[in-house]
This record gives C-alpha cells, sequence and structure tokens, in this order.
C-alpha cells in the first residue's frame, strides 16, 4: 500500500507516523524470514542481520510491512548512508508499521486502528528492528516537531483505513518537511575539469499521462561525489540511445551536447521548488532508487 503526496482532510481523524527514508519492504516470519522489496522482488539475501526476526516467538506466522532504514548518530534515517552500507559495512534497521497478517488471519480488510494495535501488543523489540511509537498532535504540531529534528516528514493514515495492496490512495497521506522527488535519467551532459572522464550534470524527466516520452524536469550536478560519478558512467554508458527519451516540446530547453540514454534508472532528488515551465529549482541528488518502478515515475504534487 502506498501512500499520497498532499495535505490530510482537516475533518478527518488521522494517525501520525514519521516518515522513513530507506527501502519499503514486507517481512513474512515463518520458520525462516522472507523478505520482499516494492517490486515484490526477493530482497531477503540482501539484509542477513534481520533473519533473527523469525526466531522471535510473538513474530513467528506474521507478515508486516515496514521500511529499511541506516540511522545516523541521533537516530535518524540517513538514505545517503543506505546508499552506501556495503561499502562502509552497515547494517540496517527495520521499522514496523503495519501487520498484515497474524497467525492464518489476513488482516488488511480491518481497520489500520486495529491491525496496529495488535503490532504494538506484540512488542517488537529486537537490534535490527522496532516498532516506532505514533506521533501525538495536531497536523501543524506534528510537521513542526519532525522539520525540528531534522525529520524528512511524516506519513498521516486513517484509523478506520484498511490496507489496499499495491494501491496508492488517499487514505494514506504522506506531508514532506522538505520537497524531494523521484525522477528517470534520461541523458546527461559530458562533465569538464575535473569531471571529464564521468558526467557533468544528469537530465532528469517524469511520466505524464497521455504524453509520448518523458517530461523534462531539469538537470542536477551536485550531491554527486566520486563513487556516485564512477557507478552513473559506468551503468549510464551501457544503456546508450542514439534517440532522446523526453518529449518534442521539451528539447528545446537542453543543451545540444547533450548524451541520451535509456529511461531505465531511478534517482531521488531534493528542491525547492517547481518553476513555472515545469523545471527543478536548485535541485541536489540524493540517491538512487532501484526499489522503484521506472514505469510509475511522475510529478508528485505537495
Amino acid at each position: 500500500m502506498k501512500a499520497k503526496l498532499g495535505d490530510p482532510d482537516h475533518s478527518s481523524p488521522w494517525d501520525f507516523e514519521v516518515k522513513w527514508d530507506g527501502y519499503r519492504a514486507i517481512a513474512f516470519c515463518e520458520s525462516t524470514l522472507r523478505l520482499q522489496g516494492r517490486r515484490l522482488d526477493d530482497i531477503t539475501a540482501a539484509y542477513p542481520e534481520l533473519a533473527r526476526l523469525s526466531d522471535e516467538t510473538a513474530a513467528r506466522g506474521k507478515v508486516f510491512d515496514g521500511e529499511l532504514v541506516v540511522l545516523d548518530s541521533e537516530g535518524r534515517s540517513d538514505f545517503q548512508q543506505m546508499q552506501v552500507r556495503r561499502e562502509r559495512g552497515l547494517e540496517v534497521n527495520f521499522m514496523i508499521f503495519d501487520l498484515l497478517w497474524s497467525d492464518g488471519q489476513d488482516l488488511r480488510s480491518r481497520s489500520y486502528s486495529e491491525r496496529r494495535k495488535r503490532l504494538e501488543s506484540l512488542d517488537l523489540a529486537g537490534d535490527r528492528w522496532a516498532v516506532p511509537a505514533r506521533i501525538d498532535g495536531e497536523l501543524s504540531e506534528v510537521l513542526a516537531a519532525t522539520d525540528r529534528l531534522g525529520l524528512e516528514g511524516i506519513v498521516a493514515k486513517r484509523p478506520d483505513s484498511p490496507y489496499v495492496s499495491g494501491s496508492r490512495t488517499s487514505y494514506w497521506m504522506k506531508v514532506k518537511n522538505e520537497r524531494r522527488q523521484e525522477l528517470l535519467v534520461g541523458g546527461w551532459l559530458p562533465g569538464k575539469g575535473h569531471r571529464a572522464r564521468t558526467l557533468g550534470s544528469l537530465l532528469l524527466g517524469y511520466r505524464e499521462p497521455g504524453v509520448r516520452g518523458l517530461r523534462f524536469a531539469g538537470r542536477v550536478g551536485t550531491g554527486m561525489d566520486d563513487r556516485v560519478l564512477s557507478t552513473l558512467r559506468d551503468e549510464l554508458g551501457a544503456s546508450v540511445a542514439a534517440t532522446p527519451p523526453f518529449t518534442g516540446a521539451d528539447l528545446v530547453a537542453i543543451p545540444r551536447d547533450a548524451v541520451w540514454c535509456e529511461p531505465r534508472m531511478v534517482v531521488e532528488v531534493k528542491f525547492t521548488k517547481w518553476t513555472r515551465d515545469g523545471r527543478l529549482r536548485n535541485p541536489v541528488f540524493v540517491g538512487f532508487r532501484p526499489d522503484k518502478d521506472p514505469d510509475e515515475v511522475v510529478r508528485e504534487e505537495r
């Protein structure tokens, strides 16, 4: 189940949770643990540090929804550290926020409030997994508090809502303290100076219903260190395309020395606002999103 970006209806009751910045996962706790990623792929082998979750008596026979994150020294999820966890030997934490199946019962049609109470009653607390507490308060108070703590934002959930598998519904609303957007890489501009052997900036786009080709969202060149540039050079170099993936109307905004590629790579950027002509203002590269389906990358509105 996915959340929509927007403002919760103030006339309805909501429960609030921290928006964790990592990779989504479903955990099947049987005799052994099986983890399924956002794209329904088996990701168990990538996270051996979570294997003991199925050893907990309270977890056995359950299916959980949550977020895989790397935490910083202040207990905040750090997406950039998540990107380099293997190289740096970092272990993840599994932040569990929903209970979908329990001892032979499918709970997805039950209310979020009931599922959450059942989840909290399990009292799960391991060295690599936890059930973070819900946040009390009004929406404005909760946003202000998470902003002071340097958190990305919150997820507001309707207490009476079912769990709608595979859908993005207004039962769950994500509200961000800073603007972020997942985008497709449709090409790049050659690098100059110390970047002459890698690249200068990425050409970013998104899909728009009814439009053939990508809409151009702008380019990003900041926030990428040597490791990221090396990865981009190798992966994008293997997907060079002869024709641009962007719409013809947007090509006038792209320099003529652009190199095109197949729009298969999803990245995440943070930025200040969308400009009137549909470009990102002050974009900064945050990281790769291999967990996201390229066909589902659309412009998100606040």
